[in-house]
């Protein structure tokens, strides 16, 4: 039924409409995930969420490769047109930037939309392990015992990760190349290590996205609203650590957060997107057209172009994470 409501010529008109679609399917999915699965909302509550988002993904991506390298804008005084070809147009990155705009704009919108509403949970649910009071205190009956519906009741499974990525940036990213001495990065050791750390880390997920993309089709829609539900908790939880030094009211210390660090945080979610579209186009290719085909090439030499923009952006990301985001970040007390 949800593909009743789904247009993708309304959105590639109005591409940040995508962002108050992925807010409202994160929350219809927390409510589901709430009633259905109430021991396992956090990760359930990604699930649902995503799969509301796959059928404009699938629909997306599908005229993607059917279009791809065919299609180019005429401009005529005020009026523009769309034009078609049979066979693909000359490849250039130009055209590859305008065959896959409208699908990137629609991935970062609904990515910050998923991300606003988990991290909006943390401010309006009370911590379990902390002072912060929430906006709304409910409880619940479960196993003949009264149980505060806290932060972490919601969004376990997102704690436990955010947990675990504050592990590996803090202690492990150390061990990945010893003690560097003799690799130092900027005369900073210490840094690049953390940079290195980063780099396996985001690495990893990238190759598990496009995996993930290239056999399931869209399935890679899943890990992108994963690690919007986890970014989600991560910024609105410093925010409620840093908001009393800054003398800040919380929601309003995550928006200034959320613009202090948009660069980095846009530019790491590109890397994950560009490694799905590759998987999903490439995908689609090889379920589609001959192996021996024009039109087969076009499109594979398409996903290996965005898979190694990819690459390109984690590293980007990564560089501003460890050696302009730390500058950043030592001033956000003072804002």
């Amino acid at each position: 039924m949800i593909t009743k409501f789904v247009d993708p010529t309304k959105l590639r008109a109005s591409p940040e409409n995508a962002f108050v679609m992925g807010f409202i399917y994160a929350l219809i999915g927390i409510f589901i995930a709430f009633f259905l699965f109430p021991n396992y909302i956090g990760i359930v509550s990604v699930f649902f969420t995503s799969m509301a988002m796959m059928p404009l993904i699938s629909k997306l991506i599908e005229e993607l490769a059917l279009r791809g390298g065919r299609e180019q804008r005429v401009k005529k005084g005020d009026l523009a047109l769309t034009e078609l070809h049979l066979r693909g147009r000359k490849l250039s990155i130009k055209g590859l930037w305008n065959d896959h705009k409208h699908l990137m704009q629609v991935y970062l919108y609904s990515f910050f939309g998923i991300f606003l509403m988990f991290g909006l949970m943390i401010f309006i649910l009370p911590q379990e392990n902390g002072d912060y009071k929430g906006l709304v205190q409910l409880k619940i009956t479960k196993g003949g015992e009264e149980k505060l519906i806290s932060d972490e009741f919601i969004l376990r499974e997102q704690f436990e990760a955010y947990r675990r990525i504050t592990g590996i940036t803090t202690g492990e990213a150390t061990e990945i190349l010893g003690s560097a001495s003799d690799q130092c990065f900027l005369g900073d050791c210490d840094k690049f290590d953390f940079f290195i750390g980063i780099i396996k880390n985001n690495l990893w997920v990238l190759i598990v996205t496009f995996l993930v993309a290239l056999i399931y089709g869209f399935g890679a829609m899943f890990i992108i609203t994963w690690n919007a539900s986890v970014w989600g908790i991560v910024f609105a939880n410093r925010s409620l650590d840093l908001a009393p030094i800054a003398g800040k009211n919380p929601v309003v210390f995550f928006g200034l957060l959320i613009l202090t660090v948009l660069p980095h945080t846009a530019l790491e979610a590109l890397t994950y997107f560009t490694a799905a579209m590759s998987g999903g186009i490439a995908s689609q290719g090889m379920a589609r057209e001959d192996f021996e085909s024009e039109r087969f090439e076009r499109i594979l030499v398409h996903a290996l172009i965005l898979m190694a923009a990819s690459l390109l952006l984690l590293i980007l990301a990564a560089f501003m994470e460890t050696y302009v985001i730390s500058l950043v970040d030592e001033m956000i007390p003072k804002y």
